[in-house]
């Protein structure tokens, strides 16, 4: 596969050297761990005249963020409100920092942002700051789910994706793997794909060179199982693209009413290319989530910096 990260994304391993669109609106989330807000931190008084908006869940409401700017609630279900949320700040160019944001606030900031630019122009980058360590020791185990989740809600579809194709004997069940077996164990027990269509996708080199051993090790006792590890698909770990042109020529491989079930397990890259893929491809692509609640100081450190234009990539491809 011809590598054509460079045309949609760039990568930075200096803040020094980071820039961003002046006059832009860049969208963050503070989490607990300090990389979500290393951007902001660290650029905010360059930019005077880009608007950082920071949004907050709220906590006994689901699905419901609020913007700290506004003080004004949102629904990630509701396309209207969102599309309100991006276009209070009329900005022809928007970063959305997904560096401490989960699956679902991504999931529909990325939908509804890429519905929006359809009727005005938007140009919508990604942003994701890699943690400089991952705190892994329990990962050696076989099938640990505890370790970076304190626990898993259960399958329900991210704000925005919710499909009612039927799943058939042919679909696909492309797993994008992390550490933690116990949540591969999970889908494939909700789901119950042929185990000739599982195909899992581990992330190399890893932000360190160990990570893709500790994946292997993490989800021995499932691919073991399954045998699906005679279809590992090793694919960079840092990568929106990678991933995404992959999925595009599975898909284009696949039978012409086939479906592709992608579960995003694994790392914030990988999960982002997915739900770009679903959304490209909404009548054969669908997205299974496990709705992970994570546990606080999974990481330490701040990585590498990566960007991504998702405009361009999803408008060319």
């Amino acid at each position: 596969m011809i590598n054509k990260d460079y045309l949609y994304e760039k990568k930075y391993n200096d803040i020094n050297t980071f820039k961003i669109e002046t006059e832009s609106t860049y969208f963050f989330y503070r989490s607990n761990e300090t990389r979500s807000h290393y951007i902001v931190n660290n650029i905010k008084n360059k930019y005077i005249n880009t608007k950082f908006i920071e949004l907050k869940i709220i906590e006994n409401e689901k699905d419901i963020i609020i913007d700290k700017e506004t003080n004004k609630k949102y629904n990630l279900r509701n396309s209207n409100n969102i599309f309100e949320l991006i276009n209070n700040y009329q900005s022809s160019t928007i970063y959305i920092d997904t560096t401490g944001m989960n699956n679902r606030i991504v999931a529909s900031l990325l939908n509804n942002s890429f519905l929006l630019s359809k009727n005005r122009q938007i140009e919508i980058n990604i942003v994701y700051v890699e943690p400089y360590i991952y705190n892994t020791e329990l990962f050696k185990l076989e099938g640990v789910s505890n370790d970076l989740s304190e626990k898993i809600d259960g399958i329900e579809p991210l704000p925005g994706f919710a499909s009612i194709i039927p799943y058939t004997d042919e679909m696909l069940f492309v797993a994008l793997l992390g550490f933690e077996g116990g949540r591969f164990s999970y889908l494939l027990e909700q789901i119950q794909p042929q185990k000739d269509n599982i195909i899992p996708i581990v992330g190399v080199p890893g932000f360190r060179i160990e990570y893709p051993f500790i994946t292997l090790l993490g989800n021995k006792m499932p691919l073991d199982e399954t045998r699906a590890w005679e279809r590992i698909k090793y694919i960079a770990a840092n990568s929106v693209v990678d991933v995404y042109f992959f999925l595009k020529k599975l898909l284009l491989k696949s039978p012409e009413n086939n479906r592709i079930v992608l579960a995003p397990i694994g790392t914030k890259p990988h999960a982002i290319a997915a739900i770009l893929f679903a959304i490209k491809n909404p009548r054969q692509v669908e997205i299974v989530y496990d709705n992970p609640k994570r546990k606080i100081n999974r990481t330490d450190g701040e990585g590498q910096i990566i960007v991504c234009n998702i405009s361009s990539l999803l408008r060319e491809n």
